[in-house]
């Protein structure tokens, strides 16, 4: 699965990149900021968070562009089980960094639809519980798709409203007692609303 997601991602970055080496506007008016606040909600044993993130991204021509994100997710929790029995949850934050690529469609003047997917990395934090549980980070491959709409509120200032599956790998805690480690998924469906800033 990673392996196609990362080849998708390339494909798509060079087919863009290629289309964009034509475009006749400067490449700074093509350049933007981007901050994003909203609502991670947790999937399976993985219960919700608050998620904000910002980036660098740049439009590559009338129908893709692509960015880089920071993102934390402060405030979440994660249930681990020990052999399909749940010993408790340990509270978890999450750091992480994200390439991704969106492909626009324009409905009418100013309002856009579009699709989007990106590969990047993700370091899931959990904390003791129990007495009897170590918490520990471990970092991971992330991935997310997603799709969403943007409103043109100026030339230089776009509102984005978007909703992302995200895959953000393994969360682990340790037992004192025996060493023993328990893994589990972490997965959130995110509801992010956020602005975009041309040069």
């Amino acid at each position: 699965m990673k392996k196609y997601l990362l080849s998708t991602f390339a494909a798509l970055a060079a087919v863009t990149m290629a289309s964009s080496a034509n475009a006749q506007t400067s490449y700074y008016d093509d350049m933007y900021v981007r901050v994003d606040g909203g609502y991670a909600i947790g999937m399976k044993k993985t219960e919700g968070a608050a998620i904000f993130d910002a980036g660098v991204g740049f439009r590559l021509n009338d129908y893709f562009r692509a960015d880089v994100t920071a993102e934390w997710r402060p405030w979440g929790r994660q249930k681990f089980k020990d052999n399909g029995v749940e010993v408790g949850k340990a509270d978890m934050w999450t750091l992480g960094a994200m390439a991704n690529i969106y492909a626009s469609y324009p409905v009418y003047d100013k309002f856009s639809v579009y699709a989007t997917g990106g590969v990047g990395y993700s370091y899931n934090k959990t904390d003791k519980f129990k007495g009897e549980y170590k918490g520990e980070g471990k970092s991971n491959f992330a991935w997310n798709v997603g799709a969403g709409v943007e409103y043109a509120l100026t030339p230089c200032v776009t509102l984005d409203l978007g909703y992302r599956y995200s895959d953000l790998g393994k969360a682990k805690v340790k037992s004192y007692a025996t060493g023993a480690k328990l893994e589990e998924d972490v997965r959130y469906s995110d509801v992010k609303i956020g602005m975009q800033y041309y040069f």
